[in-house]
């Protein structure tokens, strides 16, 4: 398993490099075409986003719709790219929140430690306590990671398409 700081820096990487970033959009559109046009249908884009953790019918529908803006039916490379740069943008945000949390977790459990707070017969009951409180955080912050995600890709899209039918 990748270490989140391992995480970080290969995003990273990926946003600053067009070539690794075009590379990374390739690879999600080759492994999501079934008929090998090079393009995602709108079913294999409900695939893709179900595999980013967006199931919702309604929203991956209306995500489809804003990035096929050629209205040919499906999205094409260049349509993809911009969602899926975003999206990483997103993730890699999701990715620093994280890491700021655990380190403000473990620092709390060191001045807890050097204070005293925590003694030997309630330490075993107290260590899970932080674990539990990071999965729930981590619960509402993925869930504010789709909001965002796909509130950014709305108004990059439309943003960037207002400007071009003016």
């Amino acid at each position: 398993m990748k270490t989140l700081e391992t995480k970080i820096q290969m995003l990273e990487e990926m946003i600053g490099d067009p070539e690794k970033l075009n590379r990374a959009v390739y690879d999600v559109i080759a492994a999501s075409d079934m008929n090998h046009d090079e393009q995602l249908s709108r079913a294999e884009f409900q695939k893709v986003l179900q595999d980013f953790g967006i199931g919702d019918f309604d929203t991956i529908e209306d995500l489809f719709l804003s990035l096929d803006r050629d209205g040919n039916g499906s999205i094409n490379f260049k349509e993809f790219r911009h969602f899926f740069r975003a999206q990483t943008r997103i993730k890699l945000q999701h990715l620093k929140d994280l890491q700021m949390m655990k380190e403000k977790t473990k620092e709390k459990t060191k001045v807890k430690a050097s204070l005293g707070a925590v003694n030997e017969s309630s330490s075993s009951s107290s260590d899970d306590a932080p674990k539990k409180k990071v999965q729930l955080q981590k619960v509402e912050i993925d869930e504010k990671l789709m909001r965002r995600t796909i509130m950014t890709c709305f108004s990059l899209l439309h943003g960037t398409s207002r400007g071009k039918h003016s």
